[in-house]
């Protein structure tokens, strides 16, 4: 997800130490490591959970081990301080006073959520409390030792930023005040955060003392003891590495990050392990639609282009329900644990401590179902499109039972091969990715291989994961069916849904751009996605339509709500 960014340049001592023989601890004590853990999860007394409600708890609050000095070199930031540049930079572009109350508003552009509630929390556990300063999906802890001495209020991604999503309404507008765990966040774009976060750095340079004043101001809390870390350490990085990125090409990362709803991982996976070419910016392009987790238990492997499998069993292979087994479940919980290493900035050699955790996380989604489609269906058509999708669709994405009320997968194929969708994923994980991925502390531990194609994907929670393919290219189902109607330019982040075409909520304009019906007001910042440049093809998976009927195709699409 996220990559090297400007203000994560936070080295305690400058050169690490090669000890040789001596011991992980003994190498960390000598080089200042310092950790911490995410505060959020003090409230709670995790002995006394059940599995499911431990696995909510930490899937939407856990630190996974990404709160430390390590992780701030990459992925991690120095929290006060980058809300603080952040408020002062919108005070200085919109007027007003510095306060607390702005950083809600300020993240939020970026689609980060403050929900009200979770709407698929399980029974008897509290749900977690959500403050005015930090965001769902964001992981707050107090990186601390005292020799040297250490105190850093730091935030790093959690599981649930990209994958706690809100809710829509009947008539397709976004609910915001309702997140549910598992869903996808399509709004989220932390390639903005990130070039936002670089640009609000720039601005508060020169004036170090005004942005630690302002930051006393927003956090009154704040101690002597990190401002005294944020002055003698971070600060002197900080302007080091800002020089630098101004020297060589006055960009935040070396690579896209994304956009709403998509990521650029296998990105940031290759900068980890020291594999991006000088023009990563424009080649390493991998992006990839958020999903929803439903039956993630029928996969045999993970990610959209199969990339990574548990090393028992034939990474390709048909499973059935009755196939997924606790073994089979906690094998795909340690693959899991290794996204920690691109997504969160943890070293492969930490990430296998966190096995347990993801098992966890698991426990919760063996039983998770997406939202049910709010809107209406066409009892009559859906029934019609069930036996068109048994037809056409199931030998890839999967067969369903009988049901249209809640259709329950029953079998998944895991098929995985060449396809005509955009290349770009496929290709930045290539053999040298898997095989970084293979020599690393964690490469006993699952296959990680370079498929050259794409895994056709679960459907689960299909009609709230727009926009569609794997790299979010395609707004509407509804345009997916009908290839040569695909806009090359439309809106995402922020949108309503359009339930008759299942997906975003859009028009074209004078130019053939797909944009937010007149009168909308998205509530994130939406980007206008270009499918006509390198990593945003929206070309394949057209064929599959062809022989179907007008009315076939809206009969198909009346069934994918009910999925």
């Amino acid at each position: 997800m996220h990559s090297r960014t400007p203000w994560t340049t936070f080295a305690l001592i400058g050169v690490i130490f090669a000890l040789g023989a001596c011991s992980t601890a003994m190498r960390d004590f000598f080089r200042g490591y310092a950790e911490g853990h995410a505060t959020a999860l003090e409230t709670y007394d995790m002995e006394s959970l059940t599995p499911a409600q431990r696995g909510a708890v930490i899937f939407a609050v856990s630190d996974f081990g990404a709160l430390n000095t390590d992780t701030l070199e990459t992925h991690a930031v120095p929290w006060r301080l980058a809300a603080t540049a952040l408020v002062l930079r919108d005070v200085a572009l919109n007027g007003g006073e510095v306060s607390a109350a702005r950083i809600r508003p300020i993240m939020t552009r970026f689609g980060f959520l403050y929900p009200e509630t979770i709407g698929n929390w399980p029974d008897g556990a509290p749900q977690p409390a959500h403050t005015l300063e930090a965001p769902h999906g964001l992981s707050l802890g107090l990186v601390r030792r005292d020799l040297p001495p250490v105190e850093l209020t730091a935030a790093n991604l959690a599981c649930s930023s990209c994958h706690a999503g809100h809710t829509f309404d009947a008539d397709g507008l976004p609910r915001t005040d309702v997140a549910w765990l598992g869903a996808p966040n399509t709004s989220l774009d932390l390639e903005l955060y990130v070039r936002e976060v670089y640009a609000a750095f720039k601005a508060a340079r020169g004036d170090e003392e005004h942005l630690i004043a302002a930051m006393r101001t927003l956090f009154p809390d704040t101690s002597d003891a990190e401002v005294s870390t944020i002055r003698s350490f971070v600060m002197p990085r900080l302007q080091a590495r800002m020089d630098a990125l101004e020297a060589s090409g006055d960009r935040a990362l070396p690579f896209v990050n994304g956009a709403p709803g998509l990521t650029n991982g296998v990105a940031a996976l290759r900068m980890q392990f020291g594999l991006l070419d000088a023009d990563a910016y424009e080649t390493a392009r991998g992006f990839t639609s958020i999903p929803d987790l439903g039956a993630r238990g029928f996969r045999s492997s993970l990610l959209y282009d199969g990339a990574y499998a548990p090393t028992a069993g034939a990474p390709d292979r048909a499973i059935a329900r009755a196939d997924i087994s606790d073994a089979h479940v906690s094998e795909l919980a340690a693959v899991t644990a290794f996204f920690t290493v691109p997504s969160m900035g943890v070293h492969p050699d930490r990430a296998a401590a966190y096995i347990d955790e993801a098992q966890h996380v698991f426990a919760f989604l063996r039983d998770y179902q997406a939202p049910r489609f709010p809107g209406r269906v066409d009892a009559r058509l859906a029934a019609q499109g069930r036996g068109i999708y048994a037809a056409n669709c199931a030998s890839c994405h999967g067969a369903y039972d009988e049901s249209l009320e809640n259709p329950a997968l029953v079998s998944f194929p895991n098929w995985v091969g060449p396809y005509d969708t955009d290349p770009g994923r496929w290709q930045v994980f290539d053999a040298a990715a898997a095989d970084a991925v293979t020599r690393s502390a964690y490469g006993d531990r699952m296959i990680a291989r370079s498929t050259g194609g794409y895994a056709a994907p679960l459907l689960e929670g299909l009609w709230l994961s727009a926009p569609y393919l794997h790299n979010g290219s395609v707004p509407t189902l509804w345009h997916l069916m009908h290839p040569n109607e695909r806009p090359a330019r439309f809106q995402v982040g922020g949108h309503r849904l359009d339930y008759a075409r299942v997906g975003i909520a859009g028009e074209r304009n004078a130019d053939g751009d797909y944009l937010y019906p007149q009168g909308y007001q998205p509530w994130s910042t939406p980007s206008l996605i270009d499918t006509r440049t390198r990593g945003f093809s929206n070309q394949g998976h057209g064929r599959e339509f062809e022989a179907l009927s007008e009315t076939q195709k809206r009969a198909l699409l009346e069934y994918l709500k009910l999925l």
